[in-house]
């Protein structure tokens, strides 16, 4: 038999639980700056993700800066990508860049460049470059495509 006390703590903390989860606080695996895909799939809000990642160190200066640090923008641009495949919002050359942009975030993190180790930073670095590309070929097709 549960005392009234046993009651009260399993409530509170299941209470506790749904406050985190309702506010957000759940799902953070290692930066809680890090957003998740969130599908926010407009050209223009797209567009104007890219300019405010575009700010960032990781792309204006990859070969200067390597990948120190850039765990959070790579993690911004797989949510552009995310966004930008989205078949009802864009039409395929936009897809077909996103899936691209996708790729290149894939192939950075599958070598292992976070955190940065010395023996894998040119690999790493070269991989950010290409990244970075790929994002500016992805606004370049956003740009391109007509309003509708």
């Amino acid at each position: 038999m549960r005392t009234s006390q046993q009651r009260f703590s399993r409530s509170a903390a299941g209470a506790l639980l749904a406050g985190f989860v309702l506010s957000g606080c759940a799902g953070y695996q290692t930066d809680p700056g890090v957003q998740h895909h969130a599908p926010s799939a407009s050209r223009d809000d797209i567009i104007t993700k890219i300019g405010f990642v575009s700010q960032d160190q990781c792309f204006t200066r990859p070969a200067q800066h390597g990948t120190e640090r850039c765990e959070r923008y790579v993690a911004q641009v797989r949510n552009i990508a995310l966004s930008a495949t989205e078949p009802t919002e864009h039409p395929p050359q936009v897809i077909a860049s996103a899936r691209q942009l996708q790729q290149r975030v894939d192939r950075l993190l599958r070598r292992g460049c976070f955190p940065p180790r010395p023996e894998a930073e040119q690999v790493c670095t070269h991989d950010l470059i290409t990244l970075d590309r790929a994002l500016g070929d992805l606004r370049a097709a956003l740009v391109a495509t007509p309003l509708g």
